[in-house]
């Protein structure tokens, strides 16, 4: 005889309910986070037009490329200014992630805490491209120090039951 899902016999209470074994943590949820590539120093329409530069553009995209095969995105998430944008684009066509923007993410919007709380309900293998410090805080967040977080760096936090954790953290080379 097949039972019925949450089923039992004469009325028993919690039957085919599942219980969440807290002595088992759950696995960890991986995100990344994306400071944006170098970019122009000024745009003549203001900052949220400021662009990524030529060597910011090709060191990204090297970067990106490199560590691929070793990120686990599905989601890229970016920011709508628009060096944020071509970093997320050039991170989703090496990852073959969905390109999506949030206002969010726009540089000066959101702390660090929000940051996190943002990575969380985007859920596994989102990659939020942003701006510092937010970044930098949100970084900071799951380190528990201080990190230096460089135009095009990426770091890899793993979400927990019990707070958040910096698994690595990688920028690409110097110019």
């Amino acid at each position: 005889m097949i039972g019925r899902l949450g089923g039992g016999r004469g009325g028993e209470r919690g039957v085919g309910r599942a219980k969440r074994d807290y002595s088992h943590p759950m696995k960890p949820v991986r995100v990344y986070l994306v400071r944006h590539g170098k970019a122009e120093k000024q745009a003549a329409h203001g900052d949220a037009a400021r662009r990524l530069t030529p060597k910011g553009r090709a060191r990204f995209t090297a970067f990106a490329e490199q560590l691929a095969p070793r990120l686990e995105i599905t989601r890229v998430v970016s920011s709508p200014f628009a060096r944020a944008r071509e970093t997320a684009q050039i991170l989703a066509a090496a990852t073959g992630a969905r390109l999506e923007e949030s206002g969010e993410l726009a540089s000066g919007t959101s702390s660090g805490r929000e940051l996190l709380a943002l990575a969380r309900r985007g859920g596994a293998g989102v990659a939020l491209v942003g701006h510092n410090p937010e970044l930098e805080e949100a970084i900071a967040l799951a380190a528990g120090a201080e990190q230096k977080v460089r135009p095009g760096t990426i770091a890899a936090i793993d979400l927990l039951d019990r707070g958040d954790a910096l698994a690595w953290i990688e920028a690409p080379p110097k110019e």
